[in-house]
């Protein structure tokens, strides 16, 4: 019994070390690492069903990032890479509106053949509202994180099933 205690005591406390530091990493900045003009969100949706849906975030800067290295945003736990055009920062979230193939189980290996993995997504470990989103950056190689509240919302976009032909 004297041998045990320790034993669980050393266990508890690598635990309890390990969830304050994975806490401590995903502390939100007080104040943003850049100016930034309304952001703001809209959804889209394809005309066909393979098309999919999806929701383009855009951050407005009002001047360049200079040393700010921006990779990702977070939005209704999802993640996306950030992609930057002169001074817009752009994350696009899209999901599918197609439906999934129904999977055969079965005992004979054989049958299952034609099964294809679920694709896998990238999860945010925020928990967000609808409207607030989380810039991920680093500066001096040190990972970083902003809370922005408030987004707009812009009005849905439709696109058309096709196309237009060329006449």
């Amino acid at each position: 019994m004297k041998r045990i205690l320790p034993l669980i005591l050393v266990i508890f406390l690598s635990l309890f070390s390990c969830k304050t530091s994975k806490e401590s990493a995903l502390q939100f900045q007080s104040t943003a690492p850049f100016e930034m003009v309304e952001p703001y969100y809209n959804s889209w949706v394809g005309g066909i069903e393979s098309a999919g849906a999806g929701v383009n975030l855009f951050i407005p800067l009002k001047e360049d990032l200079g040393r700010v290295k921006v990779d990702s945003i977070h939005f209704r736990g999802e993640k996306s890479v950030v992609v930057k055009r002169d001074l817009l920062l752009i994350g696009r979230f899209k999901y599918s509106r197609v439906h999934p193939k129904k999977l055969i189980m079965s005992s004979n290996p054989h049958d299952e053949y034609g099964n294809t993995l679920p694709s896998k997504t990238d999860r945010s470990p925020f928990t967000l509202t609808n409207n607030q989103c989380v810039i991920s950056y680093r500066i001096n190689n040190k990972r970083l994180y902003y809370k922005v509240s408030n987004l707009k919302s812009l009005r849905e976009i439709a696109y058309p099933s096709s196309a237009p032909k060329k006449q």
